[in-house]
C-alpha cells in the first residue's frame, strides 16, 4: 500500500474543530494518477459532445439534490455564512448548465481555400492531460469554472483544490462519479506545493491557476512547463474609481459590498478606493457611518466572517501594521455580532487612509477586510494612482456621465471595468481575467473558456 508522505489537519475557522485530514499523496502515486488519466483521455475525448453535456448536466442536478450538505461543508471549512455559500453552490450549477450548452453549438468551422479541391476544416481538439489548480476562497465555482469546460473540451482534468476546503472538493468529486464521469477522467489529488510539483514533473498537457502571484509565476516558469500551455488568474489591487457626479449613496454602498463581502477574500475586492477631491470628504462621511452597520463575526448571518485560518488573520494585521510604518492611518469600522465565540481567524474590517499612493501597501492585494482611500484632482492623476499597482483584474467607475465613465474605462488596465457597478460580479457567460500580473492573457468563463481549454487542428482534404 502507497501511503501519504505529508498529512495536514484541516480545522474550521468557525470553532478550531478538526474537519479532515489532507494527505499529499507520494510522488510515485501521483505519477500513476496522471498516467492512469493519459491513458482514459483518448476514450473520454471521443465522447460526443452532447453526451459529455448530459453529464454535466447530471452532475448540476446532483449538486441541487445535495445543496445542504454543501452549504454546511463551505461554511464548517470557510466560515462564511450560509446564505454566501448557497450563492456560490447556485453558481456552480449554473455553470455546469452553462458549459453543457456548448454540447450542442458548432464546434470548429469550415475555411475557404485557394487552392481548388481543398476543404480545409479547422477543429477544436483537446490538449490531453489539463491540470487545475484552484483557490480555497470561493471553492465550489472555483472547481466549476475550471473542471466542467476542461471536461466539455475533452480533457482528462486532475484538480487539485485548496488543503483548505477538503470537504467540498471530496464532495464535488463524488458528484462527478455519480453523473457518469470516470474517476480517471477527474481525479482529486489532495495537498499543496509538493503536489503540484509531482503532478507537473509527471508530464502535463495544461495547467489552469487561480491563486497568489508568487505561486502562479513560479508555476509559470516551471522547467516542465516550457511549451504547455499554461493559464493563469492570480488576484488583484482593483481600483474603484469615484468621479463628482456619481451617486454617493449608491457608490458607497458598491465600496462596502466591494471591498468587504467575502471577507475581502476576492480577487476582485475593491481594495484602492480612488476619490475625486471635491467629494472626498462626503464621500468617507457617508462610508463610515454606513460601515457602523457593517457585522463581522462568528454569527450565520453576518456581514464579514472568519478568513480562511488564524495564519491569515495574522497575515492581515501585519499588513495594516506595514500600511502604519508607510504613514497610513488605519481605522477599525463595523459592529461585531452578538454571536457567542471568537476565532483565531476573525479579524475587524478596516479602512485605511493617507497612504503615499506608490507605497509597497498601497498597491498589492490585500486578501481580507479593508480597503484604501486616496485622493485625485484630475482623470490624469487617477490613472496614475491605479497604474502604481502591477495588478490589474477589475475596476470600477462611477459617474453620473456614463459616456465620459466609458471613455475613461478604456484608460484602466483592467480585464474587467464595471461602470457605476461594484467591482466584482462576474457571471458565467461573460469571460473573466485581468491584465499586467493579474494573469497572461488567458480567460476563465464564457465561450472563451471552452476555447481556453481546447487546441486548434487543421485537416483539409484534396480532392483527385
Amino acid at each position: 500500500m502507497v501511503t501519504p508522505h505529508e498529512t495536514l489537519l484541516k480545522v474550521s475557522p468557525l470553532d478550531g474543530s478538526v474537519l479532515a485530514e489532507v494527505a499529499t499523496p507520494t510522488r510515485d502515486l501521483i505519477t500513476s494518477v496522471v498516467q492512469a488519466a493519459r491513458e482514459a483521455q483518448q476514450t473520454w475525448a471521443g465522447i460526443p459532445l452532447p453526451a459529455k453535456a448530459k453529464m454535466l448536466i447530471a452532475a448540476a442536478e446532483i449538486l441541487k439534490a445535495r445543496a445542504d450538505e454543501f452549504v454546511d461543508a463551505v461554511r464548517q471549512e470557510t466560515g462564511k455564512p450560509s446564505r454566501v455559500a448557497r450563492g456560490e453552490l447556485d453558481a456552480s450549477i449554473d455553470m455546469a448548465y452553462q458549459v453543457a450548452s456548448y454540447g450542442r453549438y458548432p464546434s470548429g468551422y469550415v475555411a475557404p481555400s485557394a487552392i481548388e479541391g481543398r476543404q480545409i476544416l479547422v477543429e477544436r481538439v483537446p490538449f490531453g492531460v489539463a491540470l487545475l489548480i484552484v483557490s480555497y476562497n470561493t471553492p465550489l465555482p472555483n472547481y466549476a469554472w475550471k473542471v466542467f469546460p476542461s471536461l466539455m473540451a475533452g480533457n482528462a482534468s486532475i484538480l487539485k483544490p485548496s488543503p483548505h476546503t477538503p470537504l467540498s472538493a471530496r464532495m464535488f468529486g463524488e458528484v462527478l462519479r455519480e453523473a457518469g464521469i470516470p474517476a480517471e477522467i477527474c481525479p482529486i489529488v489532495e495537498g499543496g506545493a509538493a503536489a503540484v510539483e509531482s503532478i507537473i514533473s509527471s508530464g502535463v498537457d495544461l495547467v489552469s491557476f487561480t491563486g497568489g502571484g508568487e505561486a502562479g509565476r513560479a508555476i509559470a516558469s516551471h522547467p516542465h512547463l516550457t511549451s504547455t500551455k499554461v493559464i493563469l488568474e492570480m488576484g488583484g489591487a482593483n481600483p474603484f474609481f469615484v468621479f463628482p457626479d456619481a451617486d454617493l449613496d449608491r457608490a458607497v454602498d458598491a465600496a462596502l459590498e466591494s471591498a468587504y463581502s467575502n471577507a475581502g477574500q476576492r480577487c476582485a475586492s475593491a481594495s484602492r478606493l480612488i476619490i475625486h477631491q471635491s467629494v472626498s470628504p462626503e464621500f468617507l462621511a457617508r462610508f463610515h457611518e454606513k460601515a457602523k452597520k457593517v457585522t463581522w463575526g462568528l454569527g450565520d448571518d453576518v456581514d464579514v466572517s472568519t478568513l480562511i485560518n488564524a495564519v491569515a488573520a495574522a497575515n492581515f494585521e501585519e499588513f495594516l501594521a506595514s500600511s502604519v510604518s508607510d504613514g497610513a492611518t488605519v481605522t477599525r469600522v463595523g459592529q461585531k455580532s452578538s454571536d457567542p465565540g471568537d476565532s483565531e481567524a476573525l479579524v475587524q474590517p478596516a479602512l485605511i487612509e493617507s497612504v503615499p499612493f506608490d507605497a509597497a501597501s498601497a498597491t498589492r492585494e490585500i486578501f481580507g477586510p479593508a480597503t484604501r482611500v486616496f485622493e485625485f484632482s484630475t482623470p490624469e492623476e487617477a490613472i496614475a494612482i491605479a497604474q502604481a499597482s502591477e495588478l490589474g483584474l477589475t475596476a470600477a467607475v462611477w459617474s453620473g456621465d456614463v459616456a465620459f465613465a466609458q471613455q475613461f474605462a478604456r484608460k484602466v488596465s483592467a480585464g474587467v471595468v464595471n461602470i457605476n457597478g461594484p467591482t466584482h460580479g462576474a457571471e458565467i457567460n461573460i469571460p473573466f481575467g485581468g491584465v499586467k500580473n493579474s494573469g497572461n492573457g488567458t480567460r476563465d468563463a464564457g465561450f472563451e473558456a471552452v476555447l481556453e481549454y481546447s487546441d486548434t487542428r487543421v485537416v483539409s482534404t484534396f480532392s483527385s
